[in-house]
């Protein structure tokens, strides 16, 4: 049986359904702010400047998607190399979340803060985009507004709240945007009257999906592949043990104290008159050193991937954590952005900041975001999902201690802590979805165990806004720490397994298991 050439079979398909997407979807398909959509600038100038989900634009896209997800299913028939077959089922797993996602979850249908986030992040990238594209979009944000206006004729009140908060903060930046006055002017009354048509709106109480979609999303659209009896039962394994950890370090450092008063007492790290993000930055750096040292970056790889250090824009509050890595759409890749919270919300940086960092940046989701940009295969540059990159970001922490760079007993327990609370944020995911718990419930579990109520009350509401997403960490991390112990613990293991971890690219998991034989690496 003779092969077709590499790519042959699945990039042109890939190319013809990723440029659609993008013009249709041109926000959403350039940020990875949305992460069931696949990450694509389109590349024709017919792309519209804001995201179609008007009704018509959706029905006549899911026909497409049928089509593609039909082709998809052809090939599985046809003579492909291993590459191409991979390449197709990786396509065809993103095509169908986000096919089911416009469909059966919508978001677009009961989020305000859906619209605004692409409003924000569709402004703000295009400041120093193509030439004319931000004004053209400032121009245009009243028809997109209505378009969010006629999608949400009755939503849960939870999201109207969060809706009306973040209208509150996107004011005052939309009207300082570096344009003329007119369009600020415009934007903003445009703005105001959507956030006058959410305090009138009729509501409703319930906002979680029914349960047999939630078991969807955690098995299918997460990639978990497990139910969520499985799931939770992984989660309370992981829960038992993290705590357990914690209170054993805990009592060594701190004799006398719980493991809360011992983490706590953690002196924070003062950042420079300079600021926070001077603090991040050198972490950074060290942190790339190091990799290079491992043999994972390179010095030219360094240079044309920077990590930029930025705070969180406040619009982006009331939706986004106090940090998080963002790149834009591109091959090749260009580098990206860590968004922290700003030094006039906080004047120190939190006490795991460096492990923070390697989350965020190396090894973390920057050195993984930028080598997908450069895999060869060009299907893998586009698609990325929930239980590989949070999975890999917080696996990557522990690498590090393999390596040596954490070392510390004080290390070991903010590690701990780090894993404990991962399983703690999927386990209130969970619960509050399957509709063992309330938000009020959720929030008082993570009160219980050391987090400021204020704190644990956004951050249970800032929850289902993704539903599933907070699954991703602990169980992600627990499939790459069962892929890392079958392939050995030579002193060269964890460099080595990183490097292939990340040449492949964010295949499904049952492809890199295969790729990765016990045996070892080689």
């Amino acid at each position: 049986m003779t092969l077709k050439p590499s790519h042959s079979s699945i990039a042109p398909l890939a190319e013809a359904v990723f440029q659609r997407l993008a013009r249709q979807f041109p926000v959403c398909m350039a940020s990875d702010e949305f992460h069931f959509f696949p990450q694509v600038r389109a590349d024709q100038s017919e792309a519209d400047v804001w995201d179609d989900f008007s009704p018509d634009a959706l029905q006549a896209l899911d026909r497409e998607l049928a089509l593609w997800l039909g082709q998809l299913d052809d090939m599985e028939t046809q003579p492909v190399t291993q590459d191409d077959r991979i390449d197709a089922d990786t396509l065809k797993t993103a095509l169908t979340t986000l096919r089911e996602q416009l469909t059966d979850v919508g978001m677009h249908r009961t989020q305000p803060t859906w619209y605004l986030t692409i409003l924000g992040i569709g402004l703000a990238e295009s400041v120093s985009g193509k030439p004319g594209e931000f004004e053209d979009r400032l121009r245009n944000l009243p028809r997109f507004l209505d378009q969010a206006r006629q999608n949400l004729p009755r939503i849960p009140r939870l999201y109207r709240d969060l809706g009306c908060e973040m209208v509150r903060e996107l004011l005052p930046w939309l009207q300082n945007l570096p344009t003329a006055k007119r369009l600020r002017t415009a934007s903003a009354e445009s703005l105001s009257a959507f956030g006058r048509h959410l305090e009138t709106i009729p509501v409703t109480e319930d906002f979680l999906p029914e349960r047999d979609l939630y078991e969807r999303i955690a098995h299918r659209h997460m990639r978990c592949a497990m139910s969520t009896d499985d799931i939770r039962q992984a989660q309370a394994d992981e829960i038992q043990e993290t705590r357990s950890r914690l209170i054993d370090l805990s009592r060594r450092l701190a004799p006398g104290s719980s493991w809360q008063e011992a983490v706590a007492s953690l002196p924070t790290a003062t950042p420079s008159p300079a600021g926070i993000s001077v603090l991040y930055q050198e972490a950074i750096t060290d942190l790339a050193a190091h990799c290079a040292d491992l043999g994972l970056v390179t010095p030219a790889f360094l240079e044309r991937c920077p990590v930029r250090v930025e705070p969180i824009p406040d619009f982006m509050q009331p939706v986004r954590s106090n940090a998080a890595y963002s790149m834009t759409a591109g091959h090749p890749p260009r580098g990206g952005t860590f968004y922290i919270m700003e030094a006039a919300r906080k004047s120190a940086a939190p006490v795991d900041y460096r492990l923070l960092t390697a989350h965020e940046t190396f090894p973390g989701h920057h050195l993984l975001d930028n080598r997908r940009w450069e895999q060869a295969r060009p299907v893998r540059r586009h698609v990325e999902y929930p239980l590989f990159y949070e999975g890999w970001a917080s696996f990557s922490e522990e690498l590090l201690f393999a390596t040596g760079y954490f070392h510390t007993p004080t290390d070991h327990l903010l590690m701990a802590k780090r894993r404990f609370w991962r399983a703690l944020r999927g386990r209130v995911d969970l619960e509050i979805h399957t509709r063992r718990r309330s938000l009020d419930q959720a929030a008082a579990l993570m009160t219980a165990n050391g987090l400021p109520a204020k704190q644990a009350n956004a951050m249970v509401r800032r929850y289902v806004l993704k539903p599933g997403y907070q699954l991703a960490y602990t169980m992600g991390r627990r499939r790459f720490k069962r892929l890392y112990d079958r392939c050995g613990k030579s002193p060269s293991s964890p460099a080595e397994f990183a490097a292939r971890i990340l040449s492949v690219g964010e295949i499904p998991f049952h492809h890199l298991e295969a790729a990765l034989p016990p045996s070892g690496l080689s």
